[in-house]
């Protein structure tokens, strides 16, 4: 599961990354810019789900003292899965094409948020579950 989930991390990563070279851009790329939300929405997702699947047993393993912050990050998984909803909902592809410089205002504030989450992600649930692994 560890491995997994750092390949979806990288993967997340590479896409967020994608993004904001996307996001440099004068005018917005309407032949990439699709293509690579609905890849990044894909990957966020499994990892999402991934993280799901893993909770209850990390939070019954773990040591008492991670346990508050690994339902923290569990609740604030959902959260982030609606505010995530709410912006590719709210962007719509004539909207970003309309809006292009509020679009990538608002993607700079999302990937920071996705970043910091992965973030976390890393620092809490890695060696949770390389304890896991090795136990």
């Amino acid at each position: 599961m560890l491995e997994m989930l750092r390949r979806l991390h990288d993967d997340i990563l590479a896409k967020l990354d994608a993004l904001e070279a996307l996001t440099s851009l004068p005018q917005p790329p309407m032949d990439r810019l699709p293509a690579l939300r609905q890849a990044l929405t894909r990957s966020s997702r499994a990892r999402t789900m991934l993280l799901e699947r893993a909770y209850g047993q990390l939070i019954a393993e773990c040591p008492p003292a991670k346990k508050a912050a690994l339902e923290v990050l569990k609740t604030s998984g959902k959260d982030n899965l609606i505010t995530s909803t709410q912006h590719i909902g709210s962007w719509t592809l004539r909207q970003i094409a309309d809006r292009w410089p509020e679009y990538c205002a608002a993607s700079t504030r999302m990937r920071a948020d996705m970043r910091q989450r992965i973030r976390s992600e890393k620092d809490l649930i890695y060696p949770l579950l390389a304890e896991q692994k090795g136990g």
